[in-house]
């Protein structure tokens, strides 16, 4: 739900959110990419660190804690996988599972 809800809060009116799935022999892969402005080239490396927020002029009310990223990735985590975060037209989020056997 943080994929999706960071992707809507940061995408434009008239953009666009899209979430893809995909498998291969050993894992399943999750996509989530908006069309918003993307996340800067300098804050990429900290996303999923805890409390890292790319945005310091945000407050509390408006902005988030600097969590949800870092809950997100020890989620995927917990599961076996993997995520990452680029920039395609907007952020885009990638999360690699294993599949079980």
């Amino acid at each position: 739900m943080n994929l999706l809800s960071n992707a809507l809060k940061f995408t434009p009116q008239h953009g666009e959110v899209r979430i893809e799935g995909s498998e291969d022999s050993g894992h399943v892969w999750i996509r989530v990419q908006d069309t918003g402005t993307g996340i800067p080239q300098e804050d990429l490396p900290y996303v999923f660190e805890r409390f890292y927020r790319g945005d310091k002029s945000r407050n509390w009310k408006t902005g988030g804690s600097g969590l949800g990223l870092t809950i997100v990735k020890e989620l995927v985590a917990a599961h076996g996988g993997e995520i990452s975060a680029e920039n395609r037209e907007g952020a885009a989020f990638t999360i690699r599972l294993p599949k079980r056997q």
